[in-house]
């Protein structure tokens, strides 16, 4: 074989690597797809962040109601309790923002430590079927440099997804 004939053989051989790489980029994965590492405390943790999630959405329509009841206490024809009224109203409006904050709170810190748990679980498992393969996988493969990179990289990836991305789905 001649040089010309073994750099053609190298450049399709190195196309085809490339190719396969990119048909490995472009694969989605479906929703529930990415909770298949989820033990069950991490159900655990979805579920009450998802309830806490529903919280937070009905404060805005509690607020609509609780402003109406603002409204309301102006019109009484007593002047000298409209104060008092609308101090007992506001108070509402504060029993709704603590209870806001901590849905709020309980939603993301769930999910978040939810996504942080599976992200773990998956960094370990990738690590331990790099270390399984045979040593001339890193001379032909990848190197054991780009094996970390795109560990870390692919698992902030997936963090990022099951914890902030879900829950600002929630939040929207």
């Amino acid at each position: 074989m001649g040089d010309e004939a073994m750099r053609d053989r190298g450049e399709e051989e190195e196309t085809e690597g490339m190719e396969r790489k990119d048909a490995g980029a472009t694969k989605k994965v479906a929703f529930f797809g990415m909770f298949r590492y989820a033990r069950r405390a991490d159900v655990a943790l979805m579920g009450v962040g998802t309830v806490a999630a529903m919280v937070n959405g009905m404060s805005e329509p509690l607020m609509t109601v609780v402003f109406a009841a603002v409204i309301e206490s102006f019109g009484g024809s007593d002047d000298s309790a409209v104060l008092h009224r609308v101090s007992k109203v506001v108070v509402y409006y504060i029993y709704l923002g603590i209870g806001t904050a901590l849905a709020s709170f309980l939603q993301v810190s769930c999910w978040t430590m939810a996504g942080e748990r599976q992200s773990a679980r998956i960094r370990s498992l990738y690590l331990e079927a790099v270390l399984k393969q045979d040593v001339s996988f890193f001379d032909v493969e990848m190197t054991t440099g780009e094996a970390i990179s795109r560990m870390s990289a692919d698992t902030v990836l997936v963090q990022d997804a099951l914890g902030e991305k879900v829950t600002n789905a929630f939040i929207r």
